[in-house]
């Protein structure tokens, strides 16, 4: 039987696999079990890669990993069972799909193909300029240069803006070209989505190849869905946002601020509270997943979980919240939405607690190591 490999190919590549997993999927299936030194030469990847590589595949049910042995094995799951977990995969994506589909006629909603690699990078920088509270950017670090002068205005107006630098196999790039381009830089050497979510509403993805031209069959779309987005938003901070190398941190706001968007506010208070100071919060709350009025409570910080700045100390991606002590109770808050913490706060005004003579512009002329 003679094998259409640049199909499979494609037709891989159209599940979600990047260039890098179809070349180590394919090759251990040409292979069928192997050790992770054999698998990488085969594909022509590192070892690390390999290694890094086998839990998403493991995930996805691909592959058994006999860590038992030594040294370890990996076999390729039997394609026939594969393909019927694929195909459950679809049934349950199409139901969502369906779940989604009908929206209501007085909510803006617009997706739109985009075939051009320069409509993608004009398209980029326009979010970027018309964003008001956050954005999310995941893209190749190749393409920085040309949204640096937008990324930076971002933070410079008091954008959360986070930033994902992807390296896809290129060269090195250099830490000071990161440098002011976010309130939070990470670079990933072994790449990543090309993804952007501006605002919760409004956004764009699309293959990494597609705006790197190593590809000519790809697209990309844009679209305004503010459900899509921050289901988007929470892949990138769970799933990639995790494994890149921090490179660079904004100053915080001057305090007192008041924020409309939780995670800025638990950016600013985790870089302060990095620093040595005591924070109060006067929060707009109420209890989550409940229709009560909201009601204003003010108390000290206690503590932050988070997973925006390293050190993480949140247990799932979703989980970012304050614990407030208003000398009554300790409330743990979260965001608009909350399903871990018991109340969700939609408003929060953050100030310092000065001591010892200590004064906020102090704070700020501080050494970087109150951050690490």
């Amino acid at each position: 039987m003679t094998i259409d490999e640049p199909s499979v190919r494609e037709r891989l590549k159209a599940f979600g696999f990047s260039d890098k997993e179809v070349d180590t999927y394919v090759a251990l299936l040409e292979q069928g079990e192997a050790k992770a030194s054999d698998l990488a030469q085969r594909a022509g990847v590192s070892k690390r890669y390999v290694y890094n590589v086998l839990g998403e595949f493991e995930d996805r049910g691909l592959v058994e990993v006999n860590d038992h042995e030594t040294p370890t094995t990996i076999r390729a799951v039997d394609p026939a069972v594969v393909v019927r977990q694929l195909s459950n995969q679809l049934s349950s994506l199409e139901t969502q799909l369906e779940a989604i589909h009908n929206p209501d006629p007085g909510e803006d909603r617009r997706y739109e193909v985009i075939k051009s690699k320069s409509t993608v990078k004009k398209r980029i920088a326009s979010l970027v300029q018309q964003a008001e509270n956050e954005v999310n950017v995941s893209v190749p670090a190749s393409l920085l240069p040309d949204l640096a002068s937008e990324l930076a205005a971002a933070v410079d107006r008091g954008v959360l803006t986070l930033v994902l630098a992807n390296g896809h196999g290129d060269d090195a790039v250099s830490e000071s070209a990161l440098q002011g381009l976010g309130s939070v830089v990470r670079y990933w050497a072994d790449g990543g989505p090309m993804l952007v979510c501006v605002d919760r509403t409004h956004g764009l993805f699309s293959p990494p190849e597609f705006v790197m031209g190593r590809g000519s069959n790809h697209q990309a779309i844009s679209f305004t869905e503010d459900r899509l987005s921050p289901a988007l938003v929470g892949s990138f901070l769970g799933n990639y946002w995790p494994l890149a190398e921090e490179i660079y941190l904004h100053e915080p706001d001057e305090l007192p601020a008041t924020y409309d968007r939780f995670r800025h506010a638990i950016f600013a208070a985790t870089r302060y509270q990095k620093r040595g100071y005591t924070l109060v919060a006067e929060l707009e709350l109420r209890p989550a997943d409940s229709n009560e009025a909201f009601e204003t409570r003010t108390g000290t910080i206690t503590d932050i979980t988070q997973g925006l700045v390293k050190p993480t100390t949140n247990s799932i991606p979703i989980e970012n919240s304050f614990t407030v002590d208003d000398g009554t109770e300790r409330l743990t808050v979260g965001g608009p939405g909350a399903i871990v913490e018991p109340y969700e706060a939609r408003r929060v005004t953050l100030d310092v607690v000065e001591s010892a003579g200590r004064s906020v512009s102090e704070l700020l002329d501080r050494s970087d190591a109150f951050d690490r």
